[in-house]
């Protein structure tokens, strides 16, 4: 049985976790071959998630779905929350295949699984990007001014660290375990989501096959959004440091 394991690193996310976990334990019902185990990463919500989280785990543990808690002691971002957890991943004796990673708040629908799961093990990529800029994919409910940034940011991006990549933003995404041991996670070191930026565009370096899935990205219902549109700014200055950064090797 392949296993598959899903991250969420959260943040007062206690209602939309409690939404998205029964969601994920419906999408894993459809892959009786498939083992899902998803973390969720809680850097210490003070809104209680992680009791929501404790208070669903057995309810909705089965034969190939389980949900495992990560606390974390203090607030250290989203980076922070996955290289972390990568590394727990890494070391264990009998890890995932695959680490799809994918936000809380209920923007990434998981319907979109099996596009992933498919592009990975019928397909046989090692590197699945859930992208809002290709054909299918879209963002509905932003505003004209939010879309032109992130668009515009992204064909930026793609200009300077190769064009691979159509949504190197995005955090809808599944690298195998494979790919992920040949990442330097030390040198994962920015903040917020210039991370992801920077995990693409490692992960476009070393992958032998990267597949693109059209995903529908929608603004949260419930919570604060946590990236402000001045992080998107920073980000373009971030571009240049992270292909200066490789050429310095």
């Amino acid at each position: 049985m392949k296993k598959l394991a899903i991250l969420l690193p959260t943040y007062n996310e206690s209602k939309n976790i409690e939404i998205l976990l029964p969601a994920l334990h419906s999408e894993a019902a459809k892959f009786k071959y498939i083992y899902f185990n998803v973390y969720v990463i809680d850097d210490s919500s003070p809104d209680g998630t992680s009791k929501v989280v404790e208070n669903l785990m057995s309810p909705l543990k089965t034969a190939n779905f389980e949900v495992n808690l990560i606390n974390r002691k203090t607030k250290e971002g989203l980076g922070r929350a996955y290289i972390d957890t990568f590394r727990y991943l890494l070391g264990l004796n009998n890890p995932p295949n695959l680490v799809l990673q994918m936000d809380a708040d209920l923007s990434h629908n998981p319907k979109y699984i099996s596009l992933f799961i498919n592009a990975a093990i019928i397909d046989g990529s090692d590197f699945v990007v859930g992208s809002r800029y290709i054909e299918g994919g879209s963002v509905p409910n932003w505003s004209w001014h939010r879309k032109f940034l992130s668009k515009g940011g992204n064909i930026y991006a793609r200009a300077v660290l190769g064009k691979s990549v159509s949504d190197y933003t995005g955090g809808f995404n599944l690298y195998s375990l494979e790919l992920l041991k040949k990442i330097d996670l030390n040198s994962l070191n920015h903040g917020g989501y210039g991370f992801l930026i920077a995990l693409k565009y490692e992960a476009s370096r070393y992958a032998n096959k990267i597949i693109e899935v059209p995903i529908e990205f929608l603004d949260r219902e419930y919570g604060e959004s946590k990236m402000p549109v001045t992080t998107i700014l920073k980000n373009f200055l971030l571009v240049i440091s992270i292909k200066i950064k490789r050429f310095s090797f």
